[in-house]
C-alpha cells in the first residue's frame, strides 16, 4: 500500500505521473501516432525537468499543456484540473473562477495552517 503524498509538490507530482500514463489511450483516439509519440517525447521531458529542475520542469509543463489543450480541446476532459492550478500561469484559463476559488482556498489553508496539502483539498473540494 503506498501512502498519499502531503505536499504540494509531491502531490501534484503524483497526479501528473498518472495523467502520463493514462494520456497514450486518449491520443490514440485522436491523433495520428507520429504526433502522439512527440507529444508524450515532449511531456516526458517536462517530468524529468521537474524532477531535476524544478522551475524549468514547472516552465516546460505549463507551455506543454497550454499548447495541449488549445491544440487538442476535446482532450481538455482528460487533463485532470488539479494540474491546471499546479503548473498555473496561462493554464489557469482553462479553470472556472469557482476552482479557482477552491484552489486557492486550499492553498491559504495548507499555507495558514501547515497541514496537509491532501487532507485540506479533500475538505474543500467535498464541500
Amino acid at each position: 500500500m503506498t501512502t498519499e503524498p502531503t505536499d504540494s509538490f509531491s502531490f501534484h507530482r503524483a497526479i501528473l505521473a498518472e495523467f502520463v500514463e493514462k494520456l497514450p489511450k486518449a491520443l490514440a483516439e485522436v491523433v495520428q501516432e507520429e504526433q502522439q509519440q512527440e507529444l508524450m517525447e515532449n511531456l516526458h521531458q517536462a517530468c524529468n525537468e521537474l524532477d531535476t529542475d524544478q522551475a524549468n520542469g514547472w516552465h516546460l509543463g505549463q507551455n506543454w499543456l497550454f499548447s495541449f489543450i488549445g491544440n487538442h480541446p476535446q482532450l481538455t476532459p482528460v487533463v485532470p484540473r488539479d494540474l491546471l492550478w499546479f503548473f498555473g500561469g496561462d493554464c489557469l484559463h482553462f479553470l472556472t473562477d469557482e476552482e479557482i476559488s477552491r484552489f486557492q482556498q486550499i492553498e491559504d489553508r495548507v499555507a495558514e495552517e501547515g497541514s496537509n496539502w491532501a487532507d485540506v483539498r479533500r475538505q474543500v473540494m467535498n464541500h
